[in-house]
């Protein structure tokens, strides 16, 4: 699971949606199957950080899926390029997608995949700058999830849901989203979440200048990265790091801390 440098979780559903109902529709054909095996492939690439060479694949299967007429996999598929639009910055693109997306999940009466297109706009949104927005989108979101029994959702809206919460200066409220994330991601081993949950918390206790409990939980968040194998993540820990030594007048340590971020 992908995070951006503040703390956001980026939502990506790679064998479609999780939580869903028993399926009493026909079998899919040896098309469907062959894209919906592209589509897995596409994630794959998401995973390695190959951006670009995701959303091709993405592309592909949206067109495969068109032509079949499989609805589901065109919304799942449209989400998809939402994400991609996400990452590379267009999250107004983005936002056309995923509610082109939801439009079909409300035709199809299908929970999981209304579930997963609010998620992605509440994240659409809150790349915007829309809060309020975004929490509406992720309210709607959590009820299903959590109807659902979709634990990794329920854990991403919630972590996510902290960092609005966090920017409006809703402190206790924050504090209590990351913690309900964190203790999912940790039933579910979800390290990187967990991780990312560590150093929002961090960033909480920070604000609310309790500064010794803010720097135990980045440095749990640096040793799980380390594990990880996350340099990009490693190095935002330590200047996470460098800033509490830094507010507690530790000049000389948190100089290293710098100095190890770059």
């Amino acid at each position: 699971m992908r995070r951006a440098a503040w703390g956001l979780l980026f939502l990506a559903f790679a064998f479609g949606c999780s939580g869903k109902a028993a399926d009493h529709s026909p079998p899919p054909s040896l098309l469907s199957l062959q894209a919906q095996q592209l589509r897995e492939k596409g994630h794959r690439a998401l995973t390695l950080g190959d951006v670009a060479r995701a959303g091709t694949i993405f592309e592909e299967v949206r067109r495969v899926a068109e032509g079949l007429d499989d609805r589901r996999l065109v919304a799942e598929t449209l989400n998809d390029l939402g994400g991609i639009a996400d990452r590379q910055g267009h999250p107004a693109d983005a936002l056309v997608l995923h509610q082109k997306a939801l439009g079909i999940a409300h035709d199809l009466d299908d929970k999981a995949l209304k579930a997963a297109s609010l998620g992605y706009l509440g994240q659409a949104a809150q790349l915007l700058g829309n809060p309020d927005e975004a929490v509406g989108f992720y309210r709607q979101a959590l009820l299903l999830a959590r109807e659902l029994k979709d634990r990794k959702l329920e854990a991403i809206v919630l972590n996510n849901l902290g960092l609005i919460q966090l920017r409006q200066g809703q402190h206790e409220d924050a504090q209590q989203s990351f913690r309900q994330a964190m203790t999912l991601n940790k039933e579910l081993s979800e390290g990187r979440s967990l991780a990312s949950n560590l150093a929002n918390l961090g960033s909480v206790l920070e604000e609310s200048k309790q500064l010794s409990e803010a720097r135990g939980y980045f440095e749990q968040a640096l040793d799980l990265d380390k594990e990880l194998g996350d340099p990009e993540a490693v190095a935002i820990d330590l200047r996470r790091l460098g800033g509490i030594a830094e507010l507690q007048n530790r000049l000389e340590e948190a100089t290293g801390y710098y100095e190890r971020a770059y």
